[in-house]
C-alpha cells in the first residue's frame, strides 16, 4: 500500500505540473504538455502491442510505439492550414495511411511471405494505433485549442477538466466501493469493481466538472466564454456525468482486454498502479468525449 501511495503521488505531481505549465507564456507550456502526452502515447502503444501479441495477433512493436509523433507531426501541419473541426477527419485519414505504410513495411521486410500475413499485420498494427494511441492523442488537439477559439487559457480549463473527470471518477469510486460494498459491478470482468463504487464515480466525475466550471466563472478572463458560447452550469454537470459513465467504461474496456490474454497488469512501470494503459485507460475515453463535445459547441 505505501509503495501504492508514493507512486500515485508521483503521478499526480508530474501531471499537475505538466497540466500547470500551460500557464507558462508563448505557447512554452503548450508544448511541455505535448511532450508529456506523446510519453503517455509511446508506452502506451508499446503495451497494447504486447497485449495485442500474447492474444496471439502479430502486430508491428516499432510502428504502434512510433504513431503517436506521426499523429504530432500532422497535428503541427493542420494547425497551419486547417480548422480545429476538420483535424480530426484529416488524422483519420493520416491513420488509414499509416495503415497501408505498416503494410508495406511488412511486405519489404518479408517479401516472401503471403500477402494475408502481411495485411494482417497492417491490420493489428493500426488498430493497435487506434486504440490507445489515437484516442489518447485528441488531447493534443485540446491541448490547443486557444489557437483557433483565440481565448487564453480555453485549452487548460478542458485539459484541466479531462483529468478532474478521470480522477475524480476514480477516486470517488475507490472510496464509495470499499465504504459501502455491495453488488458487484461487472465481476466476469472486474471483481473488484462495485455498483456502489460505480455511482460514487459519476459523483467524482460531476464534482470535477462543476469544479473547472467554478473556476471559469470566478477567474477574470476565462468567464467570456461561457457566454460566447452559450454554457451554463448543467453543461458542465451533464458533461461530467456522461465523462464518468464513458470514462468507467474505458476502464472496463481494458480489463477485458487484459483478461482475455489472462494478465493483471498492461505493463510494470508504476510500481503497485501497472503499466501506463492502467493508469490512463478512463482517461483515454473521457478525452475522445470531450473532443467530441468541444467539436459540438464550437461548431
Amino acid at each position: 500500500m505505501k509503495k501504492r501511495i508514493i507512486t500515485g503521488t508521483f503521478i499526480f505531481l508530474v501531471t499537475a505540473l505538466c497540466v500547470l505549465a500551460k500557464l507558462l507564456p508563448h505557447d512554452i507550456g503548450a508544448y511541455i504538455f505535448d511532450v508529456f502526452a506523446l510519453a503517455v502515447v509511446i508506452v502506451a502503444g508499446f503495451e497494447m502491442s504486447e497485449i495485442m501479441n500474447k492474444g496471439g495477433k502479430n502486430v508491428n512493436k516499432f510502428l504502434t510505439s512510433m504513431y503517436g509523433i506521426f499523429y504530432y507531426i500532422v497535428l503541427l501541419i493542420c494547425l497551419k492550414v486547417a480548422d480545429f473541426n476538420d483535424i480530426i477527419w484529416i488524422e483519420m485519414l493520416a491513420l488509414i495511411a499509416y495503415g497501408i505504410v505498416t503494410f508495406l513495411v511488412e511486405w519489404i521486410k518479408a517479401p516472401k511471405g503471403s500477402l494475408k500475413e502481411h495485411f494482417n499485420v497492417a491490420v493489428n498494427t493500426l488498430i493497435a494505433c487506434l486504440y490507445p494511441s489515437f484516442m489518447f492523442c485528441l488531447i493534443l488537439n485540446i491541448n490547443h485549442m486557444d489557437y483557433f477559439v483565440g481565448i487564453r487559457n480555453f485549452s487548460l480549463m478542458f485539459v484541466v477538466m479531462v483529468f478532474a473527470i478521470s480522477m475524480l471518477t476514480d477516486t470517488l469510486a475507490l472510496f464509495v466501493g470499499c465504504a459501502l460494498k455491495g453488488p458487484k459491478l461487472a465481476p466476469s470482468i472486474s471483481p473488484k469493481k462495485t455498483i456502489s463504487g460505480a455511482c460514487g464515480g459519476l459523483i467524482g466525475g460531476m464534482l470535477g466538472a462543476m469544479l473547472v466550471f467554478l473556476v471559469i466563472k470566478n477567474v477574470s478572463g476565462l468567464a467570456t466564454m461561457l457566454s460566447q458560447y452559450g454554457l451554463a452550469w448543467w453543461h458542465f454537470l451533464l458533461i461530467g456525468l456522461l465523462g464518468s459513465v464513458i470514462g468507467q467504461a474505458g476502464d472496463l474496456f481494458e480489463s477485458k482486454l487484459k483478461r482475455k490474454v489472462n494478465i493483471k497488469d498492461s505493463g510494470n512501470l508504476f510500481p503497485g498502479h501497472g503499466g501506463m494503459m492502467d493508469r490512463v485507460d478512463s482517461i483515454i475515453f473521457v478525452v475522445v468525449f470531450l473532443t467530441i463535445c468541444l467539436t459540438i459547441i464550437t461548431m
